[in-house]
């Protein structure tokens, strides 16, 4: 690895600021505009441009998260979405004369700014901020997106009461009409992230969108609606696993030195491989031992779907349920997951110089 270590353990230094002091944690609404708590649809999200079996509409269901973009009908006549979302584009509710939006953005529980990107240039998420909350389940991460500007630094500590930044539209394939705060709670896949993919293809180290995998901040929001706190693992109890992927056990994976309740097994014992259920969305909710070694990651559990897998499982797994396997792009997905300095190289990367918006 040709990256200065200097700057790894810099960034691993910040990372480990991030996980002292858990406590139980409330979530906000990141801007004045509360019609989630009201009305919600397209009076909160940010609606998209949609042209589909010759009509044109702007629904603001592909303003939330998760498989609700590109639609298309599966061979049963039923809708489908093939393009994940792994936020939620929180609509401006105040503008000048001009049209340009004015709302303040504040983050959504007290933690630590980790990242900024105030280069609009640099990824499709357009000027970016994410903080890292530490809870009882440890640490996870709000990112705000599009933002018109930028006004805090990494390493300071923020409550829900600072302003971060103002409402924007950079960014790829936006425009001043469809401002919006792009709002992401995620998990870090891997801390060491920014060795695997370095400069000049990754600009953004541990913070590169692709190092980080989204859940739901609505679910997150209205579970917090009435000042209970949040908990990360009663809310991956709730979800339902789609696929399960059996990987080489080369030591203790870093997702779970970081997040120790997701391993269903007994610790201290060794298993012959591991096997992690994700999501349809790619979430990792539990991590279960397995007995039958593996050399390469493989699918072995896939819950049946009226079209084929890579339609809905953003591209990870192909085929049906019964010949399911990882595609490419799955593949390096799950290598992320699994990489060990010196002992698990991952396959080679494709250019992450962007983030997935």
């Amino acid at each position: 690895m040709k990256k200065p270590l200097l700057l790894h353990l810099l960034s691993f230094l910040l990372l480990s600021l991030t996980c002292t002091a858990a406590g139980d944690l409330v979530f906000h609404l990141p801007t004045d505009n509360k019609a989630l708590y009201g009305k919600g649809g397209d009076e909160y999200y940010m609606y998209v441009d949609r042209t589909f079996e010759g009509q044109t509409t702007k629904p603001w269901q592909g303003g939330t998260w998760g498989m609700v973009r590109n639609p298309f009908r599966a061979g049963n006549g039923e809708l489908y979405f093939s393009r994940m979302h792994e936020g939620i584009d929180v609509k401006p509710i105040r503008r000048d004369a001009n049209g340009e939006p004015l709302d303040a953005v504040r983050p959504v529980a007290p933690g630590i700014v980790a990242y900024t990107c105030e280069d609009p240039r640099k990824s499709n998420y357009g000027r970016y901020i994410v903080i890292a909350h530490k809870i009882r389940e440890g640490t996870i991460y709000s990112l705000y997106a599009h933002m018109a500007s930028v006004s805090c630094r990494p390493g300071q500590q923020v409550t829900t009461r600072d302003t971060i930044g103002i409402l924007g539209y950079s960014g790829v394939g936006l425009n001043r009409v469809r401002a919006h705060c792009h709002l992401e709670i995620c998990l870090m896949i891997n801390s060491a992230y920014d060795l695997i993919v370095q400069p000049p293809t990754n600009k953004h180290g541990l913070f590169n969108g692709l190092n980080l995998v989204g859940i739901n901040p609505t679910d997150v929001l209205l579970a917090c609606k009435h000042g209970q706190p949040f908990s990360l693992k009663r809310y991956f109890d709730s979800l339902q696993e789609h696929y399960r992927v059996r990987v080489p056990c080369v030591g203790t994976m870093d997702l779970l030195k970081r997040h120790p309740f997701l391993y269903k097994g007994k610790w201290g014992v060794r298993p012959a491989a591991l096997d992690i259920a994700f999501t349809q969305e790619g979430i990792p909710i539990a991590i279960y031992p397995a007995r039958q070694a593996v050399s390469t990651p493989q699918v072995v559990k896939c819950r049946p779907m009226p079209t084929l897998q890579q339609n809905c499982t953003v591209n990870r797994v192909k085929g049906s349920s019964k010949t399911a396997q990882l595609t490419a792009s799955g593949l390096r997905y799950i290598n992320n997951f699994l990489w060990l300095e010196g002992v698990y190289p991952p396959a080679p990367q494709p250019d992450s110089s962007t983030s997935p918006q």
